[in-house]
C-alpha cells in the first residue's frame, strides 16, 4: 500500500499563525506608513499658510506709516491707501483697493496690535479633520518712518 503524504492538521493550523502574524506586521507598517505621511502633509501645507501670510504682512507693513489692531489690522500706507487684515471664517484675508486676496486658509486664530510702530500677527494654522497638527505664528514688522 501507498503512503500518501500529507500536511498535518498541527502544521496547518502552524501555517495559517505564522501568515496571521505576517499579514498583521505588513498591515500595522502601511497604515504607519499611510498615517505619518498624511501627518506631515498637514503640518506642510499649515506651515506653507502661514509663510504666505507671512510674506504680505512683512511687505505691506514695511510700507505702513501708521496701523492699528484689534479684530482686523488696518495698515495705512505712504500714498494713504488702506491694506486691511482679517479673519472671515477660517481664512485670512488681505482687502486693498475694494479688491480681496484669500493669504490663508484653515486659520483658527488671528490675533492682530500694533504697539510703538511695531505691528503683530499672531496666526494659528489648523487643517480641517486633524485636531492633532497645528502651526502657530508671530510675526512683528516696524513701520515705516514718520517724516518730519
Amino acid at each position: 500500500m501507498n503512503r500518501q503524504e500529507g500536511m498535518t492538521m498541527v502544521e496547518l493550523i502552524t501555517a495559517v499563525a505564522v501568515t496571521g502574524i505576517i499579514v498583521a506586521f505588513l498591515g500595522t507598517a502601511i497604515y504607519h506608513i499611510i498615517t505619518i505621511s498624511e501627518y506631515g502633509n498637514d503640518k506642510f501645507t499649515a506651515l506653507h499658510e502661514l509663510q504666505n501670510a507671512a510674506y504680505w504682512f512683512n511687505k505691506d507693513g514695511q510700507e505702513a506709516k501708521a496701523a492699528t489692531g484689534g479684530s482686523q489690522l488696518v495698515l495705512t500706507l505712504s500714498d494713504n491707501s488702506t491694506v486691511t487684515y482679517s479673519l472671515a471664517g477660517n481664512n485670512l484675508q488681505r482687502s486693498s483697493a475694494g479688491l480681496q486676496l484669500i493669504l490663508a486658509r484653515n486659520i483658527s486664530s488671528a490675533v492682530f496690535s500694533v504697539n510703538n510702530r511695531v505691528a503683530t500677527m499672531n496666526l494659528i494654522a489648523a487643517p480641517v479633520g486633524r485636531s492633532n497638527v497645528s502651526e502657530n505664528g508671530t510675526y512683528m514688522v516696524y513701520l515705516r518712518p514718520v517724516e518730519g
